[in-house]
């Protein structure tokens, strides 16, 4: 049924950079963090002999991570062979079984938000490193979960902010895998109890009068959508989470890609966006309060323009994939383009004791990037490894993924990251090398590695922002070809040995609005990258032509900077401003991604 294959985390390699960078720096600080500490929970349930005090923050309260660290340490030992990961995964679950094993607390103390983060660890060990401890595990926490949740919690959505039904309707997914892997019908049963009807028959229907709802659980929901289309092929699924993506992508975003202001999709109040990034003393905000996710009345502060990047990011990666393999569709790869630059790819790296950038800035009033939080629990506890500490690890094992894709039809390069991907044509072994350092370097430069010639497609996507002048060249000589955004370029001929590839799609610098009713307040984009400004600014220019104004500078430590020119900074005529990439920015260094332009 699907048209396209993912590697499942194999056969690509990440090339030296900042992507492989953040990803590295992550498998050093996770390898790092004591079983103990990350079994200290569920010993404690079972009464079994404990040592340390545990991870401190969210995790203390319930070792909510603890699955998502689990599928993270299998995927990231696909990507790179590293042996301390396998073992570092199989370790924590042995001594997970050891505890169920004790005590059947250990499966009944889950809610759904845990139950679901479990299901997925697991299932990862057990697909993709062959755990087969892993099936008795899901089954039995399942059957748990079977028995003890609330079947008749309110079906419309609304944030349960506490108790043990938050977030039930990302629980499909991870319950369908399980019958595909399985083929036991309990999972299948137990799936189709939790389907999102509110959700997605609203989609279905184009109705997006949908109420306050949080953010990344419900671009996660759609996930969820999808493995329920996998596995019943009721084109309905399908239809839904591809009107979503439209939907949210076009109306609903930044353009970093980012959503969910507050944490909140879909508010009722008309310019949320826009408003979400103004300063609490700005008189033009079209709302003085703010309808949370779990539909209350919030005096605004200048916190609520942000996006939760790393689980945001993770959502969009996963319904990206989804949608890139069911439909085969070039275009969806353009949100994941976004938040793989601009997003995830704007993290710093995780604290060894558990600080993550929670939130990604985008006040009109400035930002900067930090792992310190700044927000303390009812009970306490500090926002240390919280959920961003399980979903970032999944976001850079999802990096190798995320690149290339293969079918009958030959093979297809979805993002661009420096790596090389190994495939199979038949019985001979191809290699495509992407060596440019691509974003820093605009031209694309990919090399063929073939011992025997073969014939065979390569698909390139072909980005929506690439409206200007494309070229491609094989070995040097320019291919008469169109050049078509959100399609594929496809090049298909007999391969050999050296075989060069060069692409370039014209960068060009363009403004993009917050949203349509703030259409003064924009953020400077530069091919896929969007840039922040160094100063708080009023632009008195032509926003349909920044060019004209805007000129590139060389800058230490960046790969793109512009200036303006004199004239364009109100109320100063000598004063310019200068732009660089919001991903290169280091913590603590102000930033203004979103400027006002004179009206």
């Amino acid at each position: 049924m699907s048209k396209l294959q993912n590697f499942d985390y194999q056969n690509v390699a990440l090339k030296e950079g900042h992507w492989k960078k953040q990803r590295d720096e992550l498998i050093e600080t996770y390898l790092k963090i004591e079983d103990d500490d990350l079994l200290h929970p569920f010993r404690k349930l079972a009464n079994l002999p404990n040592k340390g005090h545990g991870l401190v923050g969210w995790y203390g309260s319930g070792a909510s991570t603890f699955g998502q660290k689990l599928g993270a340490f299998a995927k990231l030992y696909l990507v790179t062979g590293d042996i301390r990961l396998k073992e570092k995964a199989i370790r924590l679950a042995d001594g997970w079984g050891e505890c169920l094993a004790a005590s059947d607390s250990v499966a009944d103390c889950n809610g759904t938000y845990n139950y679901d983060k479990l299901m997925g660890g697991f299932l990862d060990l057990y697909e993709y490193l062959g755990y087969e401890p892993a099936k008795e595990y899901v089954r039995a926490l399942t059957k748990s979960a079977d028995a003890r949740l609330d079947k008749e919690v309110c079906r419309d959505g609304l944030q349960i902010m506490s108790g043990d039904m938050i977030e039930w309707y990302t629980l499909p997914e991870q319950i369908y895998r399980a019958y595909q892997l399985t083929g036991e019908q309990l999972y299948l049963d137990f799936a189709k109890v939790w389907d999102y009807d509110y959700f997605w028959d609203k989609l279905l229907a184009g109705d997006f009068k949908i109420g306050p709802r949080h953010a990344y659980s419900h671009v996660n929901s759609l996930s969820s959508a999808a493995m329920a289309y996998e596995t019943t092929k009721n084109e309905e699924y399908l239809r839904a989470i591809e009107i979503a993506y439209k939907e949210i992508l076009d109306h609903h975003t930044f353009a970093t890609g980012g959503y969910g202001p507050a944490e909140c999709l879909f508010a009722d109040e008309e310019g949320y966006l826009g408003d979400s990034i103004k300063a609490s003393w700005d008189a033009d905000k079209r709302h003085i309060h703010y309808r949370d996710f779990g539909n209350s009345i919030r005096q605004r502060d200048d916190r609520w323009g942000s996006c939760e990047v790393s689980c945001c990011s993770w959502a969009v990666f996963k319904l990206t994939r989804y949608l890139m393999e069911l439909t085969g569709e070039a275009g969806y790869g353009g949100w994941a383009e976004k938040l793989l630059y601009n997003g995830c790819g704007g993290q710093p790296p995780i604290t060894q004791d558990g600080k993550v950038m929670y939130y990604a800035d985008y006040f009109i009033n400035g930002g900067l990037k930090s792992t310190e939080d700044g927000r303390l629990q009812d009970n306490g506890a500090s926002f240390e490894w919280q959920c961003c500490t399980g979903t970032f690890p999944q976001d850079v094992a999802e990096y190798a993924n995320l690149l290339y894709y293969h079918s009958e039809e030959g093979l297809f390069v979805s993002q661009y990251l420096p790596s090389d991907v190994t495939f199979s044509i038949g019985d001979k072994q191809v290699r495509l090398e992407n060596t440019s350092f691509y974003p820093k370097e605009k031209e694309l430069r990919f090399v063929v590695h073939a011992e025997i010639p073969v014939t065979t497609a390569l698909h390139f996507r072909v980005p929506s922002w690439a409206t200007g002048s494309n070229t491609v060249c094989i070995n040097k000589e320019k291919v008469n070809t169109s050049i078509i955004p959100d399609t594929w370029l496809t090049l298909e001929r007999e391969w050999k040995e050296g075989d060069e590839i060069t692409i370039s799609f014209e960068f060009v610098l363009r403004f993009e609005s917050v949203d349509s009713y703030a259409p003064e307040v924009a953020a400077l984009v530069y091919g896929p990258i969007v840039l922040a400004c160094n100063k708080m600014t009023l632009f008195d220019g032509d926003r349909e032509n920044p060019e004209e104004w805007i000129e590139p500078i060389q800058k230490d430590g960046y790969s793109f900077a512009f200036r303006t020119k004199p004239g364009h900074v109100k109320p100063y005529e000598h004063l310019t401003r200068e732009f660089y990439p919001y991903y290169e920015i280091p913590q603590m260094q102000w930033y203004y991604m979103y400027s006002r332009f004179t009206k």
